[in-house]
């Protein structure tokens, strides 16, 4: 698909009819796996959207943590955030999930 096709297909999926980004906010894009947008900031690799292949987008972003020295993953969902966690790790902080890059599920 394309981008803007998979940004299509997270609207409809998220209800989120006033997807933006921040400029300072990164996106990964392959059109066979879709895309992810996160920030860094001291220790931490912030998730924000992330549509398409999840295993895919979550061995990327570890990668991208282990290169960066950064240790912490900080992810927010509009679905049900104890699902999240069972597939990809973690634990719920709050109104975030946050995962040691230790006990990321890869």
């Amino acid at each position: 698909m394309t981008k803007s096709e998979w940004i299509d297909f997270y609207r409809e999926k998220t209800g989120c009819e006033d997807f933006q980004l921040a400029d300072d906010e990164y996106v990964l894009f392959h059109p066979d796996f879709g895309f992810v947008t996160f920030f860094t900031h001291d220790d931490v690799l912030e998730l924000h959207h992330m549509c398409g292949n999840g295993k895919k987008w979550q061995e990327l972003l570890v990668q991208i943590m282990k290169d960066n020295g950064l240790t912490k993953l900080r992810a927010f969902t509009r679905r049900n955030p104890k699902a999240w966690i069972r597939k990809y790790g973690g634990h719920i902080r709050g109104y975030y999930m946050e995962s040691d890059i230790e006990e990321m599920k890869i």
